[in-house]
This record gives structure tokens, C-alpha cells and sequence, in this order.
């Protein structure tokens, strides 16, 4: 592929790359207003959307009765007409898992469940007991009286065990696809599933997440009765009593206080718990879920709970994370710093590595000015936009456009980000904005040289921070992908996929955390010539130790610290994204090596964009595409 079939790519803007927002049906419902909004997306560029069943839709359309259904049919019958593709939710609202509290209604034992400890104290001797119990957990529902806190608010389910998910599955998945299979794999391309929680909304606090058979799976994998006291906090005394299904108790003599054994035997404890719930909810949830779509014709999108989360992404065809609360934002530092500010590499790295074409974002939910939650302007979207793009992102889940802000509705969840809000007449600009760099971001390979290693649910931020700040790609590698790499090359590569890498960094704690296996890998490519950045709690000497490792396409000199940096290559075409993440214009210089600007592009704007004396220029929630061609 040369420059020209790129520009004629990203000119014709190509329906596969569309955004899909969320559609809140939060009202009385009609053909004509249906139609009438699809009509406004098509005109706005927008080719798909997720129908989500949301808070004020009536008791009148009761979900999944056959009054909803003739909605769902009559938009997704006029999508086919018009070219769109939707999207199914799996819930109503959310966490999935539920189906609107049904799951619980046909079986009690179906509702989440929990571990609860009871301790009692007698002379020198301590006496645990363990009971299994309803979480009391709940989601938000769709009727009155169904949110949060409220009279009717659905029961969540027992995502961990496989019966209860299998019900979820045969109440809401077989329900659509009975109704709507003929559009299934076409029309139809995917169900998504939304933060499902364990335990549940509102759940009583005094219990850890459980289920039938987890006990045993604790034992099976090492553990002991006596080490279920290191899962809970504290060492409170309680004379209550429970109803609940017995576990087992364990008395104990002389434990007020904690010797170097105890709490390394409390780390092992922990450990094996958080295994064995991972994968219990990977097998029961995840692959249920993933089987099932791929079964039918369509894939699975969605997200876990949380925005770490990266070893549930696996079972996920469009895996996703989801900007939420301003959990990330340009104030503060929020954008490099926290857990939050992962979740973009989080989809993009497990997509790269694990062969996915699309990973995406459920964006812009709860993300309004902190002043006025509903003020959502073009620049704000342009930020977290951009704050995706150059990491990776390329399929866009806006958050949402409301079918109707009637009442109290434009209230719930800001901002409204769609049909009403007052950017929507320019909103095609948007769209086409959104479909060239999802266009760009997909089908390619990454070039970054480095990797640092995570676990299932722990992506260091404080390794990438330095990196993202001086403009080194990394992606982040999961542990357990380590055997599936390949040591190549005289001066060494760690290769996966389409990446390579010629660093692998990792904390004391990540690195201690490897199994025999994995470490051997490491060692072997270590040995090979490879380099391997250990970093001790202060990180000292780094980013240096990287940096000195690896060949630098571009160095940069001037304001640099917001300035963020992405180097691809699409099929022998070349290209650095370059973006400005701060408040304010950065200017910089720039030092190529091995390579000359052919173009540079700001693909907002479609406009070519020129620079003097290899001076750059970003406004604030500015982003342009350097094309480039090699000189080696």
C-alpha cells in the first residue's frame, strides 16, 4: 500500500469504522421516532448503534416481552434497510449477568452469592465459621422503582456458577436470537456484555465473592480452611449467627498477633483465592458468553469491571474498557497516572497480541465538565478521543445518545452526547474523524520496541508513565502470552504476533510473580542478548535503562511532556501519530532517524499541515498523522 491508497481510504471514510453508540430507549417508544433518529445517525455518519434498554422506559414495554420486541425487530429490520448494523446489550441495565433479575426469580440459589465469616472468641482460642449467603447484591433496572437503593431493583446473579449463567444465556441470548436470527452474522454483529459484578450493586459489605464449588476449588489448588481468615479484613469479633449454607469452621489457638510465617502464608492465601475467582468467572462467564456468540454467528463485545482487567479480555472478539466518572481526563495527571489511565493500552495490547482486529471503548459516560455534568463540548470530545487513538483504540462506543431527555431523563448518566446535544448538526465531522483513525488503527502493526509485563488484572502505570513522557511506545504483555513467544534473531527479539520486542520491563513484584515456565523464557532471551529492565520500587535509572536500549525513530526537544506518540505500519506504509494530551499549545522540535516526513496530515481537519525548520505546532486536542518513509 503506497501514500495514495491510504488518502483515498481515509477519504472515503468506509462504514466499518463508524462509531456505535449506545441508544438509550429510556421512553415510550414509537416506529416513527425510531426511524426518525436512525435516519439523524445515517445523516450524521453514524452506521451502527447498541440498543440499550434504559431507565424510563415504561411498564408498558416490559424488556423482553413481545412489545419490546417489536421495537427491537422494527430497528433492526429498518437497519438492514438502511445499511446500519446493530448491536445487542445483554442487560437491562446494568451489570449484565441478570437478565433484568430473572435469573434469581427462577431459582433462589441462582442469586449471587457470597463468603461470610463469622468469629467468636473464647479464653486463647479462636473459633472462624464460614457460611455461604446471598450477596443481597442488585443492578440497576429499567422500570420505576428499579434503580439503585430502590423497592424493585432486580437481583443480580451468580456469575460463578455455570448454571446460573447458562439461565442468563437461555433467558436473554436464545430470546433474541429466537427472535431475530435471520440477522444474526449480518445485521446483527455482536452482543455486548457490561461490567459484570460478582456480588452485585449494594451488596452487604461484610462478605467476599463466592459460590457452590469454590471451596473445593480452594482446597484442590493448595489452600486450607485455616487460610480463609486471610481473605477478609481485619480480626473482628462476632457472636451472630447465620442461616446460610455451612462451609466449615476452624479453631485456632493464639493468634493475636501475626508472625513473618502468617503473612506469607496470607499472601499465598490471597493469591490462590484471586486465581481460583478469575478463573472460575473466566470458565463460567466470559467463555460461556464467547462460545455462545461464536456459536450464532456473531462476536462478543463489551468489558470487565474492571478497567485492569486485562485477562478476561481474552474471551472477548471486540475486546473493550470503558472511560467512565472522568476517571480519565486532561486535569490533574489523570490522563498517565492512576489505574484508570491503563485501560486504553489494556484493550489494545490484549487485541494486538491475541490476533484481535477491533478493541474498543465504551467513552464520554459521566465524562461532562465537573461543573455542569452535561456540558460535553467538540473539544472534549476530541480529548478523550485522541487520548484512545494513540493508544491504540480503534472501535468507538460513545456513551450515549438518549432517545428521549423528556423529564428527568437528560439527568441520568450525562452527558448526553448525541442527537441533543449541541454539537449534533456538526456531528458528521465528528464521525468522519472518528472513522479515519479507527481506519488507521486497525490492520496494522505497532512498533513498539518495548513491552512490560502484567498479570491478569495489573498493568503497572507507574512503569509507563516515564515512557509515555518521553515519547517510547511500549505495549503491555501479559504474563501468562510469555510462552507464546518467540526468541528471534541474532541481535534478539521477543516476538508475538505482529510485535516485537526488544526490552521486556517488569516490577520486583511482576517479575517475583513468574512462574518457573515463564521465567525461563525471560531467561532464555536474556541470555540470547536480549534486554530485561528489572526495576526496584524507586525506579532508578529509568526510563534511562530502556531508552538506552532501543533504536529511536524520532527524538523530540521542547514542551514535550503532554506530547504522546504512536508509530505504525499499515501494510508497508508508515506513520507516527502525534498528539498534544495537555490544556495548553506545545511546540517541539523533532530528529528523525532513518526515516523523512512524506506527508503530515491532520485528519480532524482533512487538511495538510506544514511545519518550519522542524519546528511542530499542537493546539490543545490536537492530533495529526506523520507519514513517513524509511531510508534503510
Amino acid at each position: 500500500m503506497n501514500l495514495e491508497d491510504v488518502f483515498d481510504s481515509l477519504g472515503n471514510c468506509s462504514e466499518e469504522f463508524t462509531p456505535i453508540p449506545f441508544w438509550f430507549w429510556n421512553d415510550e417508544l414509537s416506529e416513527s421516532e425510531i426511524l426518525r433518529q436512525m435516519k439523524e445517525m445515517k445523516d450524521k455518519g453514524v452506521d451502527a448503534f447498541v440498543i440499550h434498554p434504559r431507565k424510563g422506559l415504561p411498564e408498558s414495554i416490559q424488556y423482553l416481552s413481545d412489545n419490546y420486541f417489536h421495537f427491537v425487530k422494527y430497528a433492526v429490520e429498518k437497519a438492514r434497510e438502511m445499511n446500519m448494523k446493530v448491536v445487542l446489550y445483554d442487560e437491562a441495565m446494568y451489570p449484565s449477568g441478570a437478565c433484568h433479575g430473572l435469573v434469581a426469580k427462577c431459582d433462589e440459589s441462582y442469586a449471587s452469592q457470597g463468603l461470610l465469616q463469622i468469629v467468636k472468641k473464647d479464653g486463647d482460642q479462636v473459633k472462624y465459621t464460614y457460611f455461604q449467603v446471598p450477596s443481597g447484591g442488585t443492578i440497576r433496572g429499567v422500570h420505576p422503582n428499579e434503580d439503585d437503593g430502590e423497592i424493585n431493583a432486580p437481583k443480580s446473579a451468580d456469575l460463578l456458577n455455570p448454571k446460573a449463567v447458562a439461565k442468563f444465556i437461555e433467558l436473554t441470548h436464545e430470546k433474541y436470537y429466537a427472535e431475530l436470527s435471520e440477522y444474526f452474522g449480518n445485521t446483527v454483529t455482536a452482543f455486548f456484555t457490561d461490567e459484570p459484578n460478582i456480588l452485585g450493586r449494594n451488596s452487604r459489605e461484610d462478605i467476599i465473592p463466592w459460590s457452590d464449588g469454590i471451596y473445593e476449588d480452594f482446597l484442590n489448588a493448595g489452600g486450607e480452611i485455616s487460610d480463609l481468615k486471610y481473605l477478609f479484613e481485619g480480626e473482628e469479633f462476632s457472636d451472630s449467627s447465620c442461616d446460610g449454607k455451612f462451609i466449615g469452621e476452624n479453631i485456632e489457638k493464639n493468634l493475636q498477633t501475626f508472625i513473618d510465617e502468617s503473612q506469607i502464608r496470607a499472601k499465598f492465601a490471597r493469591n490462590l483465592y484471586k486465581k481460583v475467582i478469575h478463573e472460575r468467572l473466566s470458565e463460567s462467564y466470559y467463555k460461556q458468553l464467547s462460545d455462545w456468540c461464536l456459536a450464532h454467528g456473531i462476536g462478543l463485545t463489551g468489558h470487565p469491571e474492571k478497567s485492569t482487567d486485562i485477562g478476561y479480555l481474552k474471551y472477548f472478539q471486540m475486546p473493550c474498557q470503558d472511560i467512565v466518572w472522568r476517571f480519565v481526563e486532561p486535569e490533574d495527571g489523570h490522563g498517565i497516572e492512576g489505574e484508570h489511565s491503563t485501560m486504553g493500552k489494556c484493550s489494545s495490547d490484549s487485541a494486538r497480541h491475541r490476533h484481535k482486529r477491533r478493541n474498543g471503548n465504551e467513552c464520554f459516560g459521566c465524562c461532562g465538565h465537573r461543573d455542569d455534568p452535561k456540558l460535553f463540548t467538540e473539544n472534549d470530545m476530541r480529548w478523550y478521543l485522541n487520548w484512545l487513538f494513540v493508544r491504540g483504540v480503534n472501535l468507538v462506543y460513545p456513551h450515549a445518545f438518549y432517545y428521549s431527555v423528556r423529564g428527568e431523563r437528560g439527568d441520568e448518566r450525562p452527558p448526553e452526547v448525541g442527537l441533543n446535544n449541541p454539537f449534533w448538526p456538526q456531528y458528521k465531522k465528528m464521525s468522519n474523524y472518528i472513522k479515519r483513525m479507527c481506519y488507521l488503527n486497525t490492520d496494522c502493526a505497532n512498533m513498539a520496541q518495548v513491552a512490560i509485563l502484567c498479570s491478569e488484572d495489573r498493568l503497572s502505570w507507574e512503569l509507563a508513565k516515564p515512557l509515555i513522557t518521553n515519547q517510547v511506545e511500549f505495549n503491555y504483555l501479559e504474563r501468562e502470552l510469555l510462552t507464546e513467544c518467540e526468541i528471534v534473531g541474532n541481535a534478539p527479539v521477543l516476538k508475538i504476533a505482529d510485535q516485537s520486542y526488544r526490552v521486556i520491563v517488569a516490577d520486583k513484584q511482576e517479575f517475583d510473580d513468574l512462574s518457573d515456565v515463564q521465567r525461563k523464557v525471560i531467561s532464555k532471551f536474556e541470555s540470547a542478548g536480549g534486554h530485561v529492565v528489572i526495576t526496584d520500587e524507586n525506579h532508578q535509572k529509568y526510563p534511562d535503562s530502556v531508552i538506552g536500549c532501543i533504536d529511536r525513530e524520532a527524538v523530540f526537544g521542547g514542551e514535550i511532556y503532554d506530547l504522546r506518540f504512536s508509530h505504525l505500519a499499515k501494510e508497508g506504509q508508515e506513520y507516527f501519530i502525534l498528539s498534544n494530551e495537555g490544556m495548553k499549545e506545545i511546540s517541539f522540535s523533532v530528529q528523525l532517524f532513518g526515516y523523512s516526513i512524506q506527508k503530515i496530515y491532520n485528519p480532524y481537519t482533512c487538511e495538510e499541515v506544514f511545519f518550519r525548520e522542524n519546528t511542530m505546532k499542537l493546539l490543545p486536542c490536537e492530533l495529526v498523522v506523520v507519514f513517513v518513509s524509511s531510508l534503510k
